[in-house]
């Protein structure tokens, strides 16, 4: 049906059918065990319709949730009330003038990397590009080029907004700037973006990556080659180190991804210690930024049952890793169905991150270290436990180790929160801008409808 509130915006789709193939279909995440059975699902396709539907939701009461990509393992995205569904509002417009992409807030990373390729631009992308533009903006936004340009939140020059209250405010460093610094970071938890415009950077050549296999005898040796390439990266460079089981031998194996943004014989060159090492397999090849963002899509396909765990790590020292990859060799061997499991850690050159103020936008988690992901996968419910249950205690023994030999300060950070399980402290996910989001969550939010990414308690006065 259509909700007819009293309102001056347009009527807005809302699918109330609870059965059915078009239904099931809408209630579909990324991750099987983030999936709940919502009574209503919201199909907008303008602010004003956003508007209208926040204002049905507070009216009746109803818990809501936001959905573009669909990719929160914990169910940020999913309610069993009412969800309003981006996915009709993904329009892409590219000004080449400026340099400015403009995108609806239900689009999904692809079609941001193609438009904006066929003019030879570019923005910070996830590496996976059927993620969300939204969730993934909103908790801050790391890509393969991050460590030349920073984070998505970093490359934002503006948002429309849809406000708790169904006001509809654009933001910017001159506009409702305290909504714009909140919303670089914490902004599922003041309303729904819907549009983001995202500043442009030239991308007309090509990048050079590979994948490169190593028996886990090599594993130390892969790990001083990473100490000894991150000693000297360029902000032209990447990489990313991953404990999985790839086929045909689905056997737990060393895997490095290096990123190269540029042609292929001076990336080889960039990452010849990783060579050294001795790589079983190697393929390798130039692609394009859509393509580059798009090569780990294989490995991260919808279905099965999904979570993430995250820490950080300033240390590269092999006998750590060597422990990591040991229980993950042990739980594949005695639980077969995590299979599809992987341990990432992600080697994107922090200088360009870690020189924005942690205070300059309200994302908690700029320093100099690089981020750990455990993102684990399995088909059966009644391992939902215990599988988090392994990831929890790994992150947390890494991040032991940190804390007793880092010389960074870690006291407010914990991880990344795009790879976060959901039961992390939102106090420590925005670390000391924390007390600022309270206060302005009481400004924007102050009956907290939006509280399902890490929420924040608005400041009682």
């Amino acid at each position: 049906m259509a909700v007819n509130a009293a309102s001056a915006y347009p009527k807005v789709e809302i699918v109330t059918v609870t059965r059915g193939d078009a239904y099931i279909a809408q209630l579909r995440r990324w991750s099987e065990s983030a999936e709940k059975k919502a009574k209503f699902i919201a199909l907008p396709k303008s602010a004003g319709e956003i508007a209208q539907t926040i204002r049905f939701a507070t009216a009746n009461n109803l818990d809501l949730a936001v959905k573009c990509g669909g990719h929160s393992v914990y169910g940020a995205s999913s309610s069993n009330d009412l969800v309003i569904d981006l996915e009709h509002m993904n329009e892409v417009t590219v000004d080449t003038e400026k340099k400015l992409i403009t995108v609806g807030g239900g689009a999904i990373w692809r079609e941001v990397n193609d438009s904006a390729a066929e003019h030879g631009l570019a923005t910070i992308s996830a590496s996976v590009d059927h993620v969300g533009v939204g969730g993934s903006t909103l908790g801050g936004g790391y890509g393969w080029l991050s460590g030349k340009y920073g984070l998505a939140v970093d490359m934002l020059e503006e948002a429309q907004v849809v406000l708790a209250d169904g006001n509809i405010v654009t933001c910017n460093e001159k506009d409702n700037s305290d909504l714009f610094w909140a919303i670089r970071g914490a902004g599922a938890n003041f309303g729904v973006v819907a549009s983001f415009t995202f500043r442009a950077f030239e991308q007309k050549n090509k990048l050079w990556s590979a994948s490169l296999t190593y028996s886990p005898t090599k594993l130390e040796g892969v790990f001083n080659a990473a100490r000894t390439w991150a000693a000297s990266t360029g902000n032209d460079e990447a990489s990313m180190i991953t404990f999985a089981c790839p086929a045909p031998s689905f056997q737990p194996a060393v895997i490095v991804t290096p990123v190269y943004n540029g042609p292929m014989e001076a990336g080889k060159k960039a990452f010849a210690a990783y060579y050294n090492v001795g790589p079983v397999e190697e393929l390798s090849q130039e692609v394009t930024y859509p393509e580059l963002n798009r090569l780990q899509n294989a490995s991260a396909t919808h279905g099965n049952r999904k979570t993430f765990k995250a820490t950080v790590a300033t240390s590269l020292a092999p006998e750590r890793f060597r422990h990591i990859f040991d229980e993950f060799s042990q739980l594949v061997a005695e639980i077969p169905e995590t299979v599809g499991s992987a341990v990432q850690i992600e080697l994107i050159p922090y200088g360009k991150i870690a020189s924005v103020a942690t205070d300059a936008t309200a994302f908690g988690n700029r320093g100099k270290w690089y981020n750990i992901h455990f993102s684990m996968r399995w088909k059966s419910a009644r391992l939902d436990t215990c599988i988090r249950a392994w990831a929890t205690k790994q992150a947390e023994w890494l991040r032991g180790e940190e804390e007793r030999g880092s010389v960074a300060s870690l006291a407010n950070n914990r991880a990344y929160a795009n790879y976060g399980m959901g039961d992390e402290s939102s106090r420590d996910v925005f670390g000391e801008n924390y007390n600022r989001l309270s206060k302005l969550k009481a400004k924007y939010d102050t009956q907290n409808v939006f509280h399902k990414c890490f929420p924040i308690t608005p400041e009682q006065v």
